[in-house]
């Protein structure tokens, strides 16, 4: 009897949007200034080797607590300006 198995699964990947710079942003939920602008990439993973990506988005995400929240155009556009943004 032979068995085969695929471990299968999804992973996220997080990387800086060079575009908006590096600004601190509020967290609502932990409180802190510790929020920044992440370019998301869901992907469908074999034994953890990224295979598929799925899904893209731009958030902010809190390097304390790992909250996320979306980004809207507004917002990347006062980020770009250097005004910071908040997770609600």
């Amino acid at each position: 009897m032979d068995f085969c198995f695929f471990l299968i699964g999804f992973q996220e990947f997080n990387s800086p949007l060079k575009d908006v710079g590096n600004i601190a942003c509020y967290c609502g939920h932990c409180h802190n200034q510790s929020a920044f602008a992440v370019r998301t990439i869901n992907c469908i993973t074999i034994f953890f080797i990224p295979i598929i990506p799925f899904y893209y988005s731009k958030r902010l995400k809190c390097n304390i607590c790992g909250t996320t929240g979306s980004l809207d155009s507004q917002a990347i556009d006062r980020l770009k300006n250097g005004q910071p943004v908040a997770i609600g």
